[in-house]
């Protein structure tokens, strides 16, 4: 076999096909913010306190349409820049070009990022950068087409050239780094164009939940020019872009901290720790059910804040629900809707990366099955205890409601409310003016006591009039228990007599008798109990209320018949 034939051989069972090996890679598990964030992470890393984000948008004309989509992402940043040897490798796959810092690793773990978040975005790349604050700017880039076009198998060599001419303020008196991704052909991963402004809003969010540490340590992210703030899932640090000089947001209770110490894969006798943090979000954010769906509550993501945050060298990695990461036993817990009220962070060191089971790509981490029982024991305890703490805050905020309402208040607004879509009642139609207002002083006469007011009579007077649904207690003899008067207007009215012995014996000592003195789940419970007692009178009355006028008088004896027989079961039942 001649020499040039066996060297063919050795080239065509080459490691890696280079015209084909970077196309390949573009299909890997970024979405459009991991991608940018890979860009982000190596200005993090060289010590920016100023990171600046474009998107350069393109309109283009599809149909009869004209839509905007996004062609073109830059990055600057004013961190200490790469010297020429190092740019020389900045976009080779494999090489990690930063030093470990007092013997830390950093953010970054294979050398792949870079390349790997540029190109699952673009087709071509381009890099400027300059380790001095004068120096000049050297330059290199890749680009898809042209690697497969002509098999390159190299990144050119730097050259010196100056960053785009209005760009260049931003580096003045500066080092720093600029990247320009361009042909954006891949901004949700599939191909598939994303309008610019839902984009932007993505990523501002990404990028102030993701880089939050570093932000509240000083640094300034910008996109479009825009300042992104940080926001903290646990919603404890600041300031945040609701933070002013004139008014601040008020901020969670840091519930409790925790750590784990962990053996270092490879150092023997060396330890590094996974620390627990679990906060409390404010009480007045919380209080009612729904608060979470609320428009200042989605301002502030609380609608999404859901699972935890797990943070790789004060990096978030993962955030998300962890499948079984609390409860003692596998899948006791489910995540229910009250647990965005709290916040947890699990933040670890990239030396116990196996535990994590990081990827090359830095997301989806996600503790391995060790850990993760540590982690239960650790979380289990702390989040069962706030489910019951907002549980209670809740239960007394509305048992301190429903202490400044009447008797009969919630289940007649509940009834009000649900008037709109029930039928509209045929009785009391032929009522005339003259005849509804005798009838409610014959009502007000009924449930009036010796040692009534004029004032609190009116006030009777004109809670019947102006609510569709009204409970009035009166005492009637025993063979009654309530009785309903239909008004004007599909009015109804329900007069309950309290002499009645269901009330006695059944009503009054399930939630009658409400006290001061009652705990608030007992105080809760009574009105409940009460609520839906009155809910099944005045559902009821509006059944019987969509009969004609004609068949009233049936009804009526058939609710005497039932009270009388209702007053002899109840009384045999006692005895």
């Amino acid at each position: 076999m001649s020499q040039e034939r066996f060297e063919g051989l050795i080239h065509d069972n080459a490691l890696i096909n280079i015209s084909q090996v970077y196309e390949s890679l573009r299909y890997n598990d970024y979405s459009v913010e991991n991608g940018l964030g890979e860009i982000v992470d190596n200005s993090v890393e060289a010590g920016a306190s100023e990171i600046r984000v474009y998107f350069t948008k393109k309109t283009k004309h599809i149909g009869k349409k004209d839509i905007e989509e996004i062609d073109k992402i830059i990055i600057l940043d004013n961190g200490s820049g790469m010297s020429p040897a190092v740019l020389a490798k900045c976009l080779v796959l494999g090489c990690s070009m930063r030093e470990q810092k007092n013997g830390k690793m950093g953010i970054g773990k294979f050398g792949v990022g870079m390349t790997l978040g540029s190109i699952s975005l673009a087709r071509h790349v381009e890099v400027y950068s300059r380790d001095t604050v004068n120096g000049a700017f050297f330059y290199t880039y890749i680009d898809l087409d042209e690697i497969n076009k002509e098999s390159r198998d190299t990144v050119p060599a730097p050259v010196e050239k100056n960053v785009p001419e209005e760009c260049a303020d931003f580096f003045e008196g500066h080092s720093g780094t600029m990247v320009v991704l361009s042909n954006c052909d891949r901004m949700d991963g599939s191909g598939k164009k994303t309008s610019p402004s839902e984009m932007n809003g993505l990523i501002a969010t990404y990028l102030g939940r993701t880089y939050r540490k570093f932000i509240e340590a000083g640094l300034k992210i910008y996109l479009d020019d825009r300042q992104v703030f940080l926001h903290d899932p646990l919603y404890y640090s600041g300031p945040t872009q609701f933070d002013t000089r004139e008014k601040q947001d008020p901020k969670a209770d840091l519930y409790s901290t925790s750590t784990i110490d962990l053996p270092i894969p490879g150092r023997e006798g060396e330890t590094a720790p996974v620390t627990i943090r679990i906060t409390l979000l404010p009480k007045e954010w919380r209080l009612n059910i729904g608060d979470g769906g609320n428009a200042e509550a989605r301002k502030r993501k609380i609608d999404q804040n859901e699972g935890v945050s797990i943070l790789r060298a004060n990096r978030e990695v993962l955030y998300d629900k962890v499948p079984y990461l609390i409860g003692l036993k596998k899948g006791q817990f489910s995540y229910q809707e009250n647990d965005r009220w709290w916040g947890c962070e699990i933040s670890f060191p990239p030396e116990l990366d196996e535990y994590f089971q990081v990827r090359y790509i830095k997301r989806g981490a996600e503790p391995i099955g060790s850990l993760k029982d540590r982690l239960k024991e650790q979380l289990t305890g702390p989040v069962t205890s706030l489910r019951q703490i907002i549980k209670s805050d809740r239960d007394q905020k509305k048992a301190q409601e429903n202490r400044g309402k009447s008797s009969f208040e919630n289940a007649t607004q509940l009834m009000n409310d649900l008037n709109s879509v029930l039928p509209k009642g045929q009785a009391g139609r032929n009522m005339s003016k003259e005849d509804e207002k005798k009838k409610i002083e014959e009502i007000l006469d009924a449930a009036s006591t010796p040692d009534e007011k004029a004032e609190e009579r009116e006030a009777r007077r004109k809670n019947i009039l102006n609510s569709m649904y009204s409970v009035v207690p009166v005492k009637y003899p025993q063979n009654t228990l309530f009785e309903t008067d239909n008004l004007l207007d599909g009015k109804i009215v329900i007069k309950l007599n309290v002499n009645h012995p269901f009330y006695e014996k059944v009503i009054n000592p399930l939630c009658g008798d409400i006290s001061e003195d009652d705990t608030t789940e007992s105080y809760n419970e009574k009105i409940r109990t009460r609520d839906a007692i009155m809910l099944l009178l005045m559902s009821h009355a509006k059944a019987v209320a969509s009969f004609p006028e004609e068949n009233q008088d049936l009804f009526e004896n058939l609710l005497s018949q039932w009270g009388t027989i209702l007053n002899s079961a109840v009384k045999k039942m006692d005895s």
